[in-house]
């Protein structure tokens, strides 16, 4: 077989708050949020456009904790991970979704407040920050 390589990284708002369920028998953790990533072209009058891309993630373990804990809908993340497709039958045809297995989900800092706008974190936000090693 021939070799392969399967890596994404991708830098977005996140669309939804995370939702954590437990998974199998072992009850292992695991967070699904969806993220948004501008995809930016030029049009055919030489505009630059930009469009939305909407992207599933899953995250794992300790780090669906953190991000379920952590995160809400409009936060700044960078994405490290790879694709996975999911496969399911409904109604007897074949489904299929891919989506982004996350390896880690890094919090990035929200822009500074405005001009005399009070900063949009809260203090648990930035908590996270400071404590979070990814």
């Amino acid at each position: 077989m021939a070799s392969s390589f399967n890596k994404v990284i991708l830098m977005g708002n996140l669309t939804r708050d995370p939702e954590l369920r437990t998974a199998g028998a072992n009850g292992m953790k695991v967070a699904s949020f969806g993220l948004a990533v501008n995809d930016s072209y030029r049009d055919r009058s030489g505009n630059v456009m930009e469009r939305p891309v909407f992207i599933d993630v899953e995250v794992w373990d300790k780090q669906a904790e953190n991000v379920a804990q952590y995160l809400r809908k409009g936060r700044l993340v960078l994405v490290d991970g790879r694709l996975q497709m999911d496969v399911w039958e409904k109604e007897g045809q074949r489904r299929t979704k891919l989506k982004v297995r996350a390896a880690t989900v890094k919090f990035l800092p929200q822009p500074g407040p405005q001009q005399g706008q009070p900063q949009q974190d809260s203090p648990r936000q930035q908590d996270a920050q400071d404590i979070l090693p990814f």
